[in-house]
């Protein structure tokens, strides 16, 4: 029941992290996913191929085709792909894809009903439209890295490619809904995801702030810009805790809690306009208390005063947590004898989550069968391998 894509067919012309995961979320969905990759191969392997786990994470759920997209030989099996594909993703620098005849108007010759998705960088208009970018560049330009970091330091960049996953979600939401106007009768959709975009959509809320009253986000550090108290606070234990009180009411469950009902009331910390005004005060009268007991403690203190209160974990503790396990999609998988487990995807669907059907390939892994779907003969499959036009396992 989970795999309602399965009926379609994706050419996923990607590498890196946006692409690659787009697609894979697709073939998480059921959709039939081929790679197509270069010799070379992805760039996101990295030279631990095939277990790097950047690689790993976004490349489940699909069949790789190890082709050389330099030879004009290449040329026809593209075309061919496309002609068995619903949905073509791409996110190569603009022309790429008209040099190797797929763009979108070649491809709607092809395939009328045709879906084409590209995630590119700055979009396909304008002056930047054929810049290449990194997730660090776009977390850069964008000004999310302007506005992560503690009050007074430098600029810092989220660790993990925030922009690139959730450009890669924008696309599957594109294609979803470019999917469903096709059983309204539309022929054909052409569908750009710019990383610039997903970067700027991420910070909606203070992007329009800056719009509507020109001042530019400070910088909070680990602390929450709208409410106070609200942040990660250090405990006897040297482990840190989060908590955010949302309203009055637990503003005054909190101040009971800690024992210091006596500000709950004081002018400075009455409602949240002023604790937020005043946040530098009363995080000074809140550090030496929250030293007092550890942290489990301090959870177990506010979830008994029903206080938004979690603790600061590593991935370590999130494992060791058997509760937080019992909520997580996890896959597990073999991959060169080696046991693999990776995060799963999120999506649950009458009790279930979506799941694993096909582990990350090895480069060239699926190459002869894909050939063989596409109607190659043997002898043409072998002079592609002799010529190096396609390769496959054993000739890499």
């Amino acid at each position: 029941m989970n795999r309602l894509l399965r009926q379609i067919s994706v050419l996923d012309m990607t590498e890196g992290v946006a692409g690659p995961c787009a697609a894979s979320l697709l073939g998480d969905m059921g959709a039939s996913v081929i790679k197509v990759e270069r010799p070379e191969g992805d760039w996101g392997r990295g030279s631990e191929d095939p277990l790097r786990p950047y690689f790993v994470a976004n490349n489940r759920n699909k069949r790789d085709l190890c082709l050389n997209l330099q030879k004009e030989e290449a040329n026809p099996v593209v075309r061919r792909l496309v002609e068995r594909s619903d949905v073509v993703l791409s996110n190569y620098r603009k022309g790429v894809m008209e040099r190797l005849g797929v763009g979108y108007e070649a491809c709607q010759k092809i395939k009328p009903g045709i879906i084409y998705c590209t995630i590119s960088a700055f979009g396909q208009k304008g002056s930047y439209a054929s810049l290449p970018a990194s997730d660090t560049g776009m977390q850069a330009i964008s000004g999310i890295m302007d506005s992560i970091g503690e009050m007074e330091g430098l600029p810092l960049r989220v660790s993990f490619p925030l922009v690139d996953i959730f450009s890669a979600s924008m696309a599957v939401q594109g294609i979803l809904l470019a999917l469903y106007a096709r059983q309204q009768g539309k022929l054909g959709t052409r569908i750009d995801i710019s990383l610039l975009n997903a970067a700027l959509s991420l910070q909606a809320m203070p992007f329009t702030s800056f719009l509507m009253t020109a001042e530019l986000p400070k910088r909070y550090g680990n602390q929450n810009p709208t409410l106070s108290p609200a942040g990660a606070y250090r405990t006897k234990d040297d482990k840190y805790m989060t908590i955010a009180i949302l309203g009055e009411s637990y503003w005054e469950r909190f101040c009971q809690a800690i024992g210091m009902e006596k500000i709950s009331k004081e002018e400075m910390f009455k409602n949240n306009f002023h604790r937020v005004k005043n946040r530098a005060a009363l995080n000074d009268i809140l550090a030496p208390i929250f030293l007092g007991k550890t942290r489990g403690e301090w959870i177990h203190t506010f979830k008994e005063a029903d206080i938004l209160c979690s603790p600061l974990n590593t991935f370590t503790d999130v494992l060791d947590d058997s509760a937080l396990v019992e909520s997580i999609s996890l896959w597990k998988f073999k991959l060169k004898d080696k046991e693999i487990r990776m995060m799963g995807n999120p999506i649950e669907i009458d009790g279930e989550y979506l799941t694993l059907e096909l582990p990350p390939p090895l480069k060239g892994e699926h190459t002869i069968a894909i050939l063989d779907e596409l109607g190659y003969g043997h002898s043409e499959i072998q002079v592609m391998l002799s010529q190096g036009v396609v390769y496959s396992l054993s000739t890499l």
